[in-house]
């Protein structure tokens, strides 16, 4: 049986390799993907609303999801400046696997993502910060060296770079 500690740390790997194997995207970039996928043929705008999300930052989110093959654009049929977005490939499987967590599936995993960004207090929280705190959850108290070797195989300076944030932030204690 999976504690809730292991089954946010299972949801945030899925949610790493939905977004191009890269923990250090943001938490709201991994919202913005879970409405795309929850609401097929959305368009930028509908989101920006549903979410409040200001639109420079919107059409960052929308280009990398589309640079890294995480989403289609496609042209509205009445207007050719409405573009609809979906989801598709390896992001639709791996945010699939994601939700198969949560009974209420995308309103659950939105949830999630809104509390991990309430707790982290940051500006531009990532997967990787949610990483942190979801193996922390089981462990209570464990070494900076116990928590980084259960991170991702990128950088060891970017993995300490975050932990020390959090201490710094208070989130977490040393």
């Amino acid at each position: 049986m999976t504690t809730r500690g292991q089954q946010s740390c299972l949801v945030i790997d899925h949610l790493v390799e939905a977004l191009a194997n890269d923990p250090s995207s943001s938490l709201r970039r991994a919202l913005v993907l879970n409405y795309i996928d929850e609401t097929p043929g959305v368009t930028q705008t509908e989101i920006m609303r549903a979410l409040k999300i200001s639109k420079s930052a919107m059409n960052r989110e929308i280009e990398w999801l589309f640079n890294y093959g995480c989403i289609t654009r496609q042209e509205g049929e009445r207007d050719g400046r409405e573009i609809k977005l979906e989801t598709c490939g390896y992001s639709k499987r791996a945010l699939g696997e994601a939700l198969d967590y949560f009974p209420l599936e995308h309103k659950g995993l939105h949830y999630l993502l809104n509390q991990y960004i309430s707790i982290l207090k940051q500006d531009r929280p990532t997967l990787r910060d949610a990483r942190i705190i979801s193996t922390l959850y089981d462990k209570v108290e464990a070494s900076k060296t116990e928590i980084i070797e259960e991170l991702y195989d990128g950088p060891a300076t970017t993995d300490n770079r975050a932990y020390n944030k959090l201490i710094e932030d208070g989130v977490i204690k040393k």
